[in-house]
């Protein structure tokens, strides 16, 4: 485990922690402005992982309506159900792991960007010993940086970023962005059920983050906010505002969506429709049936 921390360290803290004391030398010794401006730029370097994502997001999203109605029809029939969505998902072109595959490649990166600002923000002499080990040899600005100023403007006159907000101004600011966030993303419901479970986690995730802004540094809580503002707006410039501004409608997703396959339709059992305009129930189908030949019957001599 040691080894595994030490190439974190090496790899994203290190670099992080002297990428934002930089942008705090020159961005006028402003702690708030070095984590926007570290945020937006950790953001904008995962631009296109970020927009690979959401567009994976946005074709599984397309093809709800069809994978329910494979569910529906094959409910009694697990192993035709996953081989038919299968179907779907290849037909369409896309793959159902397509959206997790950039988080993945980012979620450490996210961790790094966290650890860099709590270890950025230390006010204690042990902090300040931490902070003058990592800094790099050759980075204009080192050990004299120290002690940061992590003061910022705030409505009570001044706002310590090293300590969590007395006032409720940006703990609720966080949850706002997260629930809009959520709300942005979240896929039209396909069931009552299905609707009632978005409801429940468009909720708890976004008090569960204020309840966390509440205990948490204040610069942590500025860089969840501010991670949501370009998160809402790359996902509008995808999607589109309807989920978020009521009565407007979604972006067309074409373009980014491929054209929707047709589910063949099949019974329960998986059975092809029959050639000769008979179903596998036996039911008549829309084409014409073809006349079936009689026998001839021999006539009987008479004796």
């Amino acid at each position: 485990m040691e080894v595994v921390g030490d190439i974190f360290i090496f790899l994203l803290l290190q670099p992080m922690l002297n990428g934002l004391v930089l942008l705090y030398s020159l961005l006028f010794e402003s702690m708030a402005l070095a984590i926007i401006a570290l945020t937006i730029i950790v953001r904008v370097a995962f631009y296109p992982l970020t927009i690979k994502q959401l567009q994976s997001s946005a074709r599984m999203q397309a093809l709800q309506p069809q994978m329910q109605e494979i569910r529906n029809r094959y409910k009694n029939n697990p192993q035709l159900q996953q081989r038919e969505t299968m179907k779907l998902y290849r037909e369409a072109g896309i793959s159902p792991l397509g959206c997790l595959g950039p988080m993945v490649v980012q979620f450490p990166i996210w961790i790094g960007l966290y650890w860099a600002i709590i270890k950025g923000l230390g006010n204690l002499p042990g902090s300040f010993v931490y902070l003058s080990q990592r800094f790099y040899s050759w980075l204009p600005v080192g050990a004299e940086a120290l002690p940061l100023n992590t003061e910022m403007p705030w409505i009570t006159g001044s706002l310590d970023l090293s300590t969590a907000d007395s006032t409720p101004l940006l703990p609720l600011l966080v949850a706002a962005s997260t629930w809009a966030q959520q709300r942005i993303m979240q896929p039209p419901a396909m069931s009552d059920q299905q609707r009632q479970q978005q409801q429940i986690m468009l909720f708890i995730f976004p008090i569960m983050l204020g309840f966390l802004a509440f205990t948490f540094p204040s610069g942590l809580a500025l860089y969840w906010f501010v991670s949501n503002i370009i998160t809402i707006g790359m996902q509008g410039f995808i999607s589109g505002w309807g989920n978020l501004v009521p009565g407007r409608p979604r972006l067309s997703l074409a373009g980014i969506v491929s054209p929707q396959p047709q589910i063949e339709t099949r019974s329960d059992n998986g059975s092809e429709p029959g050639m000769d305009g008979e179903d596998s129930r036996g039911g008549d189908s829309a084409g014409p049936r073809r006349a079936r030949p009689r026998p001839r019957r021999r006539r009987r001599r008479r004796s």
